[in-house]
């Protein structure tokens, strides 16, 4: 039986962060995705077999948390480290979707031993899907992106970002995603990644080719990476609200191989990091 959900913020310079915690035992931290809020791991977190302390917040311009004026990845992650600081406690697992993926290693790289393993979902991936960021800023600017948030807030997941600060953050976390092996390489926790098969969506040329840069990207990483396993999951993006038992059982699953002592993921297990296929679609992109 989990504890009584406690509810309160804590300060990153100008933004107050919402954060919500319950439970005891091992901390699990949740980084939620771009245009997500803490409200995306109800299910997940229902479905969890174990007992956790479980830690989830919005990031700035997100759900509960204040404004700011600036919506870098360098700002989110500022965020995250606030977060791990002040609330997460010794070592917590950390489970990342989406951008919130890419925060975890990154920061998981920059902070040796402060990590316990990383459970990253549909993220943290080392390919740049935007190769022409002003395409992407004229797809993104419609009324949708700008009505969007707002009918979202109604279910608490909104968010407050504009059309072109949306495209501004996403053009970051590409670039950012370019230089993720130095990143990996890094790393000294167990990982585990959830992959969707369908990232991109399941209509259309574009998500087709990106779909299969993602799957060239992910196989990549596991190769370059063998201490990482690498599971593929039949659906889209939003695996948090459609696969939610599916995740919980690989992250009650992960969490109890950490406790039992689970093997560290080093540079010298690589094996060669030339991946023709990905790079033949690489050029093929450009």
């Amino acid at each position: 039986m989990r504890t009584k959900k406690k509810h309160y913020k804590i300060a990153n310079g100008e933004v107050q962060l919402a954060v919500s915690e319950t439970g005891q035992g091992q901390t699990l931290l949740f980084f939620n995705g771009g245009g997500a809020t803490q409200v995306s791991w109800k299910r997940l977190i229902h479905e969890l077999r174990e007992s956790y302390r479980l830690v989830t917040f919005d990031f700035r311009n997100h759900g509960k948390t204040t404004r700011s004026s600036d919506v870098s990845f360098k700002g989110f992650l500022s965020d995250a480290e606030v977060i791990m600081d002040r609330v997460a406690g010794e070592q917590p697992l950390v489970v990342g979707w989406s951008l919130g993926a890419d925060l975890a290693v990154w920061y998981a790289a920059a902070h040796p031993g402060r990590v316990a393993g990383l459970f990253l979902i549909d993220g943290a991936v080392p390919v740049n899907l935007v190769t022409d960021p002003e395409d992407l800023k004229r797809r993104l600017d419609t009324p949708a992106m700008k009505v969007g948030p707002r009918l979202l807030s109604l279910v608490g997941m909104g968010y407050r970002l504009t059309p072109s600060e949306y495209a501004d953050l996403t053009i970051g976390v590409n670039m950012h995603r370019e230089q993720l092996l130095s990143a990996y390489d890094q790393l000294d926790c167990p990982v585990e990644l959830a992959l969707a098969t369908k990232s991109a969506g399941e209509k259309g040329e574009r998500a087709e080719r990106n779909n299969a840069l993602w799957r060239a990207g992910g196989e990549q990483l596991a190769r370059l990476y063998p201490a990482c396993a690498l599971q593929w999951v039949d659906n889209t993006h939003l695996l948090p609200f459609k696969e939610p038992t599916t995740l919980a059982r690989s992250l009650d699953a992960f969490a109890q191989r950490i406790r039992a002592g689970s093997p560290i993921p080093t540079g010298d297990q690589r094996p060669s990091p030339t991946d023709p296929a990905l790079e033949t679609q690489q050029r093929e992109e450009k």
